[in-house]
């Protein structure tokens, strides 16, 4: 093979290594993020439920949640399956979602 068709292929499979690579980790923060904002609707309806006193205690249930109109039925976005209803928000210094699976 002459000189130029090696650098060619060696550049090339650089370029394709970096594009897999960013392409990985744009796809892993999406994700990330998509389950961060379904989590964070959940919390807030905990934390409006908790705020208006209609949920006692420091746990409350996303069926609970749900029943109250606090919050809706939520589809986990890496699963692409619906939260269990027997997951919960624990109220502490902050506010926490547990999935149960």
């Amino acid at each position: 093979m002459k000189n130029k068709t090696i650098i060619l292929i060696t550049f090339l499979t650089i370029v394709v290594a970096i594009c897999l690579a960013t392409a990985y980790k744009v796809n892993k923060r999406h994700e990330y993020r998509e389950v961060l904002v379904v989590t964070k609707r959940i919390v807030e309806g905990a934390k409006s439920c908790f705020f208006k006193d209609d949920c006692t205690g420091n746990k409350v249930s996303l069926e609970t949640l749900i029943s109250k109109g606090y919050a809706k039925k939520e589809i986990n976005p890496k699963t692409k399956t619906y939260y269990n209803l027997d997951s919960y928000v624990i109220k502490n210094d902050d506010y926490e979602f547990i999935e149960v699976k």
